[in-house]
């Protein structure tokens, strides 16, 4: 059998050579939402966590610094827009710079999400699913955490040292005070219980924003996703831990008015408040949303899972596009007899898969058409007749792409097709 990479590769090579008289296989499906949602999402998220908990240590190292150079970029460009507005603005309008630092802060997490990175923050809520789900174990979830905010502390160091302070793009008196307003409000006026406070809804909404970028299946929806969560949380002045990383670190290298011992006593408090956010106010409620089991009442149906107005508005469109028997239009390799094992079960395992067949490498848009090595994350809590009923263009097959395409040929030529040359 074909590794998936080669199946790619096949599945490139007959597209491209597809005729353009004939309606390809994705035009005899129905897209799929923009969307996901219930427990389709669900396995979205396990499967992020089970190849996170795979990667070697020294790779989750290396993540972890990646994640960290980018919210460093992110931090660069935000302190600049922030800190170029006039004291005499700051001190009338205490939000601008606060949106500003969010608009161009939020960047950073496009990088992580979209590009490559493990953020501690975003891996709390992560993992935390994970393990209520029982595919992943405590002792490498807390190692996994630990390393990756080693990498995170790493990656903004190196970018508040060799970017932001060698290259003396804060020399400016402006700036210097900014930064220095900056880490007296973050060191030096809060107390313990007041950070840890603030790191939780921090973690809510970056990990809201991790859950949106997810669940988005566009590029476009994936950017609007992880933006306005993190613009909230900095514009409400709440804490996070990474973020702190960076700007209080440069804040210190540029003289500012504090010490590294209350940087820690920062860092300790927003910790601990950020996987309070991550792993029971998104993680948690995100499992028991799918995953709900009432002490009142002895029903065992599903209810309303996770993004269920997603989920309301997917079968509604879904009813729409259901073919009748006015309509529907057969697969063009319906009429070749099966003449052997293979093409028997091959033909049976493309007509059983639609959405109630949807894997996980399908919610990540991965064309090979195969779920080989992923688990079966969903047990009994969901069942099939949950799912809504439609079909998946990134389910079909390089089988039916191939026989699709010889079948084409024959029928233009007014032959029939020898099934035995189509397998």
């Amino acid at each position: 059998m074909k590794s998936p990479r080669i199946q790619r590769r096949t599945h490139r090579k007959h597209r491209l050579h597809w005729s353009s008289t004939e309606p390809t296989p994705a035009e005899l499906h129905p897209a799929p939402s923009e969307m996901l949602s219930g427990a389709l999402l669900e396995d979205a998220v396990l499967f992020n966590a089970t190849r996170k908990i795979a990667n070697p240590p020294d790779k989750v190292l290396f993540l972890g610094m990646m994640a960290g150079f980018w919210v460093g970029l992110g931090g660069l460009a935000a302190v600049s827009a922030a800190g170029g507005v006039p004291e005499a603005v700051r001190s009338e309008w205490v939000s601008l710079p606060k949106f500003l630092i969010g608009t161009f802060f939020a960047f950073g997490l496009h990088f992580i999400v979209m590009f490559g990175g493990d953020l501690f923050t975003g891996n709390t809520m992560v993992l935390a699913i994970g393990y209520y789900n029982r595919v992943i174990s405590l002792r490498s979830l807390l190692l996994n955490w630990f390393i990756v905010y080693i990498g995170n502390w790493a990656g903004t160091l190196l970018v508040a040292y060799f970017f932001g302070y060698l290259t003396g793009l804060f020399d400016h008196h402006q700036y210097r005070s900014f930064l220095n307003e900056l880490v007296h409000t973050k060191l030096e006026s809060l107390s313990w219980g007041e950070i840890f406070l603030r790191a939780i809804p921090a973690n809510t909404m970056v990990c809201m924003a991790y859950m949106l970028g997810i669940a988005a299946r566009g590029a476009s929806g994936k950017i609007i996703a992880l933006w306005f969560p993190v613009v909230m949380f900095v514009v409400a002045g709440f804490e996070h831990c990474v973020a702190n990383m960076f700007f209080t670190s440069l804040s210190l290298m540029y003289g500012a008015e504090s010490s590294i011992g209350r940087l820690w006593y920062n860092q300790s408090a927003a910790v601990c408040g950020n996987v309070v956010g991550g792993t029971i106010f998104i993680g948690l409620t995100a499992h028991l949303m799918n995953h709900w089991k009432s002490p009142i009442s002895g029903s065992r149906a599903a209810g309303t899972l996770m993004a269920h107005d997603v989920e309301s508005t997917r079968r509604a469109r879904d009813s729409d596009l259901q073919p009748t028997e006015d309509n529907k239009c057969p697969s063009r390799t319906s009429h070749i007899p099966a003449t052997d094992e293979k093409t028997k079960q091959a033909r049976s395992n493309r007509e059983s898969r639609g959405y109630n067949g949807a894997t996980v490498s399908d919610a990540y848009g991965d064309n090979t058409g195969t779920d080989e090595g992923v688990p079966n994350f969903q047990q009994s809590t969901v069942t099939e007749t949950d799912r809504p009923n439609t079909s998946n263009r990134h389910a079909v097959t390089i089988l039916e792409r191939f026989t699709s395409w010889i079948s084409g040929r024959h029928n233009h030529q007014g032959k029939q097709p020898d099934p035995a040359r189509m397998v």
